[in-house]
């Protein structure tokens, strides 16, 4: 371990991004050497700064996922239409791996719910990491209640979904309460919806 950590540090990785990876994932700098110092390598060659604690993030997804596990996962962003060059750049902004089976279904709902254009989720890949029961779905379904009632006319996916749920709720629910006072039951609706499983996708 100790090699491994004195390489991060020989990289320029900041000793307060170590400490901070080291008790989260404490296993992922046991490893030998020789292998921890090819993946720091491949990681600062995709073009992540040492300086940045997504360096680190990515050199702990690689050391426990291997590349052809990653490289399955990539081809569903690929069904979705996304390019080689807008995987490995939202791979860059993000470099967090989740199932096949979540990519698949928080992408089906936003593109086919939804209606949103999948080449935006890989301009804010951040999302694949928010739950598709507790948070997408439920927002989701509510803010077309929103734009069907004529109380909003358009959203981004960043004010949707990467708030949380007090500023939502203050943002999409109360402040319309003086034109529908039974919003906040309506969302209540909603979430019990998404959690209960009954969201028709099927990937609930």
């Amino acid at each position: 371990m100790l090699p491994n950590i004195s390489f991060l540090r020989d990289n320029g990785v900041p000793e307060s991004n170590i400490i901070s990876m080291f008790i989260c994932h404490p296993r992922s700098f046991v490893v030998n050497p020789d292998t921890f110092k090819e993946i720091v390598k491949e990681v600062k060659e995709m073009g992540f700064d040492p300086l940045l604690p997504k360096f680190l993030f990515a050199v702990v997804v690689f050391r426990k996922i291997s590349k052809p596990a990653i490289e399955r996962k990539f081809e569903v962003y690929k069904k979705w239409g996304w390019s080689e060059k807008e995987i490995w750049e939202a791979f860059r902004r993000y470099p967090g791996i989740v199932s096949e089976e979540k990519i698949a279904g928080i992408m089906d709902f936003l593109v086919n719910e939804m209606g949103f254009e999948s080449s935006l989720l890989a301009d804010q890949p951040f999302l694949l990491a928010r739950s598709l029961e507790k948070r997408i779905v439920p927002r989701g379904l509510f803010a077309q209640d929103l734009l069907s009632q004529g109380l909003i006319k358009s959203f981004g996916l960043s004010a949707l979904f990467n708030t949380s749920e007090m500023v939502f709720v203050e943002r999409f629910v109360n402040r319309y309460e003086d034109k529908a006072a039974e919003l906040l039951s309506l969302y209540k609706e909603k979430t019990n919806l998404a959690v209960g499983g009954t969201y028709r996708s099927g990937y609930l």
